[in-house]
């Protein structure tokens, strides 16, 4: 499977784009029709999930194939490559297109000179299947968890595919211990100030002067929790302290702890604490 740039039939939805700077990640629904279906070459690192059933013939690296693939495959598309398909039938695809870069910076963390993927057409990897999923859905809800949230999908995404289908082994397997008390307490209070804004994963480890694959794994060694967890931990706490407050309405307060609304603070709320907000305040 590859994919359109713009994918006629799909949308389009850029995510991580700062001031002056192309998107890191970009989330695609499409679909295709009985008969034949050409995708162009894209110069991206780009995974795509069958979300139907589907029988196809298409040329591929090692040939040309026919095969009949459910709903759930994953494919890894093959880089900067057009493709010409026979679809038997009709069929919808989630992708997800990373820029290089994400994928080279993971790559230097992980010690792979080359940071390549392979090409698989035919995955069943449910692991990738659930990341994907995870994309798709954000997507669909408007991206409403913010672009911290997706940038660490993203960078466990990328780190994932190197690990298990990297075209080249990484040079020795990298270690780390949790972060110097020094980082983790400056990466604590930039967390704490920067609670009510769109916080990126990115603005994070930079402050820790850390790449963000690094960032993600020795923060969990060190807190027992990754950085998105502990972002979400601390807006629900900030969000319990203004509750005390009864002249606050609950969407005051779910914006002022960086939550996009009423109902996304909410859904956070009872996942964490198993209780909504309105019935934690009458508790109060």
């Amino acid at each position: 499977m590859d994919q359109k740039s713009t994918l006629a039939q799909g949308t389009l939805n850029p995510v991580f784009r700062a001031s002056e700077q192309r998107p890191l990640v970009e989330v695609v629904e499409t679909s295709a029709t009985q008969g034949e279906w050409a995708t162009p070459a894209v110069k991206k690192v780009s995974i795509a999930l069958a979300r139907s059933d589907f029988s196809a013939k298409w040329r591929g690296p090692r040939g040309l194939r026919s095969e009949d693939v459910s709903a759930g495959t994953v494919a890894i598309c093959e880089f900067d490559r057009s493709r010409q398909f026979e679809m038997r039938n009709d069929a919808e695809f989630g992708i997800v297109m990373m820029s290089n870069e994400v994928l080279e910076q993971v790559g230097q963390e992980t010690r792979h000179i080359r940071p390549e993927l392979q090409t698989r057409d035919v995955l069943k990897d449910s692991t990738l299947r659930s990341l994907m999923e995870i994309l798709l859905a954000e997507k669909q809800a408007g991206f409403r968890s913010g672009l911290f949230f997706l940038e660490s999908v993203t960078t466990t995404l990328a780190s994932y595919l190197l690990r298990h289908y990297s075209a080249a082994a990484a040079v020795l397997e990298n270690s780390t211990g949790g972060l110097a008390p020094s980082v983790l307490r400056r990466s604590i209070e930039f967390i704490q100030t920067h609670l009510e804004g769109n916080l990126r994963l990115s603005d994070l480890a930079r402050e820790a002067k850390l790449s963000t694959s690094h960032l993600v794994r020795s923060f969990r060694q060190s807190t027992g929790k990754t950085p998105y967890q502990y972002l979400l931990q601390q807006r629900i706490e900030r969000a319990r302290s203004l509750m005390r407050d009864h002249r606050a309405s609950l969407t005051e307060i779910a914006l002022a702890s960086g939550f996009a609304d009423q109902h996304h603070l909410a859904r956070v709320f009872r996942r964490i604490t198993g209780v909504t907000p309105s019935s934690y305040r009458r508790s109060l």
